[in-house]
């Protein structure tokens, strides 16, 4: 099982409270069956995508049906409050907190505990971080900004990072009772009308939100598919449209037959979305249509009328094992995701039918658990009644407790997540302690002129804070560089004053030598200019995965091209990510080898052609596992991989460039063919970068190979 972003896209269980359907539900019905059905078919289809992927490539639509079904009631049932008169807010957010925060709440600390308990150090930070967001309800942004972001994808997945949709319910739930209340307010105060004015008024409302946010989402998911999937604005159409459902549906009056065939078909659409969709398309966009519709359809089916015995969807949903599932669907909802992640750590990836079988059993058990003990209870308790002082002692509803647990509720995980937090922020200030070649020679070790016995000391960095240990430079020079946004002269390094100049250049296996090249520079008496960004290899010829191709990069290379040239440095430095690594970290990749050699050329010929020399550094060997969690768990010997060579477009590139220089550092990685998690008592890697501190050590390699 691939729990990598963005392929492993979490789907949400809704988190909607229990109440009536809206419209005209059919007499002695109050409580819709069928709905808890849907909700037990929704979280099913994305509980099993979870564990076997590849068995339902498209279970993710999960989540869509869950929108509609939270707009269909939350919204129905606002709606109806609003038409009768007002919307009483503080009950609106008791009872959201009552339904959502006690499970969440449970779910983050125990996942946070297990965290400490399981995992390594160095996931301690990130998974405090999500469960910070996660209780903010921001980790939607949280996903979308920084774990689908090339830092992040290498890094192992979340344990939280399915809450991202609670994130989305409740930031549009913010706003839908104003939104309403608005309505509301129009339709009786200025408009003079009634319940029927303010349905018009709510309808058009809500169809100019659902019109909006359905072209962001076409638009966004096209252009920037990864990011779109996270984005609230792009799932708000789903969550307006199923409450326009429940304002303008009347299908008590349809026939049975007929009500029938609407469920059928709405099935068939979801099922076939699930069986049929894939992460390679761009989601949620126009294709989120189809489970919404057929999520709308049996909707609407099973409120029609009472369903016959077998011949409707309705009357399946509405079996007891199927009712109990969605009674239990949010806790399992939030449960399964944890209990995956943790599994798959300890057991291996990749479950088969026993291993999926367990997950699916604990994860089961937990959301009884859960909801009988933690859910219930706290759902069920109502406030006492305060009264006012005054002349008119009017009786209130004391909801001051329960928004006090809620308070309680989303700070409490937070405080104890900062904890591991802060013991692995006192570990990252070791980073800034200065480097005894001595004791820490690192690729020195193996460096002719450089010392070969040293004493045994402790790994350095501490493989907890490897993530940490990067070049010290601003993010716009050394992680985002955009020529239309920064001005190349705020990004100089080594000797500011110097008149002659080295540029560094590329995606971040390029930026991984910025602190050796800075020290060569100067020390040798060269200004250094670092140009580079995450992900966008200096190439004219753009890469593209299988929803979208990234041609800003390439635009702004061409930008760079134009830019390095105004400079007029005595060197270019630039390395690249091989094809093999662009394509397991992120799932890209050049249309054709061809075409990627093409593009290195495209950059670095009109270089050449200006009398600037070039340097290109092979690649580092990829390795096939997380070093540093390797080297937290077990001995140093016991982490090597071997060198295995791959074919570099760029130095294939480098090598028809007259002039061109190819660097190659792999030997101090690698000797005798065999990459070392650990070399001179520094650890190598910290994902498929170099360590900072390792990087530093390379620094007297580098200059003789640069001929600085």
């Amino acid at each position: 099982m691939d729990l990598r972003l963005p392929d492993a896209r979490p789907a949400p269980a809704s988190a909607s409270t229990r109440s009536a359907p809206s419209g005209r539900p059919a007499p002695n019905r109050a409580h819709r069956n069928d709905i808890q059905g849907l909700r037990a078919l929704a979280v099913g289809l994305v509980v099993c995508y979870h564990i076997w992927p590849n068995a339902l490539p498209g279970g993710f639509i999960g989540v869509d049906v869950f929108f509609v079904i939270s707009g269909y009631l939350i919204i129905g049932s606002l709606a109806r409050e609003a038409a009768g008169g007002k919307i009483q807010l503080l009950r609106f957010y008791s009872r959201r907190i009552k339904r959502l925060l006690p499970a969440a709440g449970a779910v983050l600390v125990a996942t946070m505990a297990a965290t400490v308990l399981i995992l390594p150090q160095s996931r301690w930070q990130s998974v405090s971080r999500d469960v910070a967001a996660s209780g903010l309800n921001i980790q939607n942004w949280n996903q979308a900004f920084f774990s689908t972001s090339y830092e992040g994808a290498t890094a192992s997945v979340s344990p939280l990072q399915h809450f991202w949709s609670l994130a989305v319910e409740e930031q549009f739930y913010l706003v839908a009772p104003v939104i309403l209340l608005s309505c509301a307010w129009l339709a009786r105060k200025r408009l003079r009308g009634g319940a029927r004015t303010f349905k018009l008024l709510a309808l058009g409302v809500l169809g100019s939100l659902t019109l909006a946010s359905f072209t962001h989402s076409v638009l966004f998911s096209a252009a920037s598919p990864d990011l779109a999937y996270f984005f609230t604005t792009t799932r708000v159409w789903e969550l307006t449209l199923g409450g326009m459902v429940a304002l303008a549906a009347r299908p008590a009056g349809v026939r049975p037959a007929l009500s029938a065939l609407l469920g059928w078909f709405g099935l068939l659409l979801v099922l076939g979305s699930a069986a049929a969709f894939s992460t390679a398309m761009p989601f949620p966009g126009w294709i989120a249509l189809f489970p919404v519709t057929g999520a709308i359809f049996l909707l609407l089916s099973g409120a029609s009328a009472q369903p016959r015995r077998g011949l409707s969807p309705a009357w399946w949903q509405s079996l007891g094992p199927m009712r109990y599932l969605g009674d239990i669907s949010y806790s399992l909802y939030l449960w399964h995701w944890p209990v995956i992640v943790f599994s798959v750590f300890l057991l291996g990836p990749n479950p088969g039918w026993l291993h999926g079988s367990a997950v699916i059993a604990a994860s089961i058990a937990l959301a009884a658990v859960s909801t009988r003990y933690i859910e219930q209870p706290v759902r069920n308790f109502e406030p006492g009644r305060s009264r006012s002082h005054g002349r008119r002692r009017a009786v209130t509803p004391g909801y001051g407790r329960i928004f006090a647990l809620g308070a309680l509720l989303t700070l409490l995980p937070i405080g104890l997540a900062a904890v591991p937090y802060q013991a692995m922020e006192l570990k990252e200030r070791s980073l800034t302690a200065e480097l005894d070649l001595d004791t820490y020679p690192g690729a020195m070790a193996l460096h002719g002129f450089g010392p070969r016995d040293f004493p045994d000391m402790p790994v350095r960095p501490d493989p907890a804070i490897a993530a940490a240990d990067q070049p010290d430079a601003p993010e716009e020079c050394r992680n985002s560089y955009d020529p239309a946004k920064v001005d190349y002269q705020d990004c100089v390094f080594g000797d500011g004053a110097a008149e002659r100049s080295i540029v560094l250049v590329g995606d971040s296996h390029s930026a991984q030598y910025l602190d050796s090249l800075s020290i060569v520079a100067r020390e040798s008496g060269y200004r250094l200019y670092v140009l580079s960004r995450n992900g966008c290899p200096f190439s004219i010829h753009p890469l593209q995965s299988d929803t979208f191709t990234y041609t800003n990069c390439s635009a702004q290379n061409e930008q760079t091209v134009q830019d390095i040239l105004a400079i007029q440095p005595a060197l270019v430095v630039t390395a690249a990510l091989s094809p093999a690594g662009y394509e397991d970290a992120l799932g890209w990749r050049w249309s054709d080898e061809s075409a990627a050699i093409d593009g290195f050329r495209g950059t670095l010929l009109p270089l050449q052609e200006a009398g600037i020399r070039i340097a290109v550094i092979s690649d580092l060997p990829y390795p096939p596992f997380s070093v540093p969690e390797c080297v937290a768990a077990k001995s140093e010997d016991s982490c090597t991989f071997p060198a295995e060579h791959t074919p570099s477009p760029l130095a294939a590139a480098a090598e028809s460039v007259d002039g061109a220089i190819s660097v190659d550092l792999r030997d101090y990685l690698c000797p005798d063919g065999v990459c070392r998690s650990v070399i001179g008592n520094v650890l190598v890697y910290r994902d498929n970068h170099v360590t900072g501190t390792f990087a530093k050590t390379l620094t007297i390699p580098l200059r003789q190979a640069l001929g600085i």
